[in-house]
């Protein structure tokens, strides 16, 4: 499944370095997950709990870095005629006085980055694309 392979996160999201389970057994419900992200012009490392597992359809993690925690929650819904609503949801809870102070302006760039993996998402689901190192 797009949502529950880790693997396939690294194809629909920019700014993804590195998506791996780092705790023993079977992704499921309470699974560790280390996430490496490159963010304007920063490594952001990331642990992240796994929260939801439904394979084919939803997938949540609870997470955080020393600035900020968040919920990610990532839902797909097919449709009647084939195709997919995608819902991609990551509210931030600024942990630090400087996050916020910043997370208002940085609002917009992160709902524009939201934006582009829901629709690289859609795009993998429904076609089976796109790949990003083929982009």
């Amino acid at each position: 499944s797009v949502v529950s392979d880790l693997d396939t996160h690294l194809q629909w999201r920019p700014a993804l370095v590195e998506f791996r389970q780092v705790s023993d057994g079977p992704l499921a419900v309470g699974s560790r997950i280390r996430e490496v992200l490159k963010w304007r012009g920063r490594e952001l490392v990331l642990d992240d709990v796994v929260t939801a597992l439904e394979p084919e359809r939803h997938f949540g993690v609870t997470g955080g870095w020393k600035a900020a925690d968040f919920d990610l929650d990532l839902l797909l819904e097919p449709t009647e005629d084939g195709r997919t609503v995608v819902t991609f949801d990551w509210p931030l809870r600024p942990k630090s006085t400087l996050m916020k102070l910043a997370a208002p302006l940085l609002k917009g760039a992160m709902q524009r980055a939201t934006a582009e993996e829901a629709r690289l998402l859609k795009q993998l689901v429904e076609r089976g694309e796109p790949r990003l190192d083929q982009l």
